[in-house]
């Protein structure tokens, strides 16, 4: 028997049962628009939403807090050695207290390397940063963070570039001068100083030159490469970091996040795929129905020669073009929502990503389910006994 036939013998019976097929074509449309879009969101969210947590918390960065030692230029150099790792910087920090005009003020002193600034401050390029001066630290030129210079009160200004600075820090006085002002930023790595402590930015050689005479790093920061790698990365630091050291992997966060939005996406998923159900019980029914209907029909097609292996194949054909079309219409429909369907979520605005694997799933759930559900009653009917089915009325 020629492929060919089997479609136009199952074309006809379709084209006979139009009231079942259009109800089949729409319920598996409904299944497919539901989880398409189901699963669109979800995908869309959680890559926003990821993003956005990377943007805020330095989810790509595992953090190093050194013990009573702190951490040294080798220790960087180890964590630099790690296979995943980008890069490492350590982050030199100080206490002090700095004489302005409103008296005497508390001031945490940062070092940071010039390269890595940026990053720490949270922006892509220190231009955004910096509202005037210079854009980097240099020798006794600092920036201030914007709670250094600006009154929050009054929105007075009270530094200026150029303006002196005399900060008390380990146990000595140090003449600074003020090289730049820097915009109200702030992001994880920077811990929040702009909004707890006046901030000074320093030139890590300074740094090391009148605050610092040993090269101990309270802080450092490790840069992941590779998210994937993130445990066995954080277990090497972990096996390299001195005695006493902390690690705290903001990475881990958003991996947490990364799986608890995929349980929900699959949840979600799940209620959609309801409509799966619904309609492959639709097509066992119809089905059941199809070879009561057509008994004398198996018993003609059985006395012409065609086996029970074609009757089955007929049967499923049926099926599989009557769910092929609602899963293209679905589809369809599911794209062009996509292009306007906006969702609000967690002050994110997102649309659906109809990603390849997201159409494959959609397509081919609703096409399995409903094959396997019409081949339990059409396995019947190609079993039925021609002579038995040609008497049947």
């Amino acid at each position: 028997m020629n492929l060919s036939d089997y479609f136009y013998i199952s074309y006809t019976s379709i084209k006979e049962k139009k009231g079942r097929a259009v109800g089949a074509v729409l319920g598996v449309l409904i299944a497919v628009l539901a989880l398409s879009l189901a699963l669109g969101v979800g995908e869309s969210f959680q890559k926003a939403f990821v993003e956005q947590l990377q943007s805020t918390i330095a989810a790509d960065s595992v953090f190093v807090i050194g013990g009573p030692t702190g951490l040294t230029d080798a220790d960087i150099a180890y964590f630099k050695s790690i296979p995943g790792v980008r890069n490492a910087h350590g982050i030199l920090m100080a206490s002090g207290t700095v004489y302005t005009e409103k008296g005497e003020q508390q001031v945490s002193i940062v070092a940071v390397d010039p390269d890595f600034l940026p990053r720490y401050l949270g922006v892509s390029d220190m231009r955004k940063a910096v509202a005037e001066g210079e854009s980097f630290p240099k020798g006794l030129g600092v920036l201030a963070s914007y709670n250094l210079w600006m009154d929050p009160g009054t929105g007075r200004k009270l530094l200026d570039v150029g303006s002196t600075l005399t900060v008390r820090v380990s146990g000595k006085t140090i003449q600074l001068f003020v090289t730049g002002l820097l915009e109200q930023t702030s992001s994880s790595m920077s811990m929040g100083h702009e909004f707890q402590t006046a901030t000074i930015y320093m030139d890590p050689d300074a740094y090391f030159t009148f605050i610092g005479k040993t090269r101990n790093y309270p802080v450092a920061i490790v840069l992941v490469d590779d998210l994937n790698r993130l445990d066995a990365i954080t277990e090497n630091i972990r096996a390299l970091a001195p005695p006493g050291a902390r690690i705290i992997s903001a990475a881990a966060m958003v991996k947490q996040f990364t799986m608890l939005v995929g349980a929900l996406q699959a949840f979600v998923a799940i209620i959609s795929a309801v409509g799966m159900g619904v309609t492959a019980l639709w097509i066992f029914d119809s089905t059941t129905i199809s070879v009561t209907q057509r008994t004398k029909e198996i018993g003609i097609l059985k006395a012409l020669g065609y086996t029970s292996r074609d009757i089955l194949i007929i049967f499923l054909l049926e099926t599989a073009i009557v769910s092929s079309i609602g899963v293209f219409i679905g589809l369809s429909l599911a794209y062009m929502a996509s292009n306007f369907m906006k969702v609000s979520a967690f002050g994110i605005v997102i649309s659906p990503v109809l990603s390849l694997n997201t159409i494959l799933l959609a397509a081919l759930l609703p096409l399995a389910s409903n094959v396997l559900a019409a081949f339990i009653p059409a396995r019947r009917g190609a079993s039925l006994n021609p002579v038995e089915a040609l008497r049947y009325e």
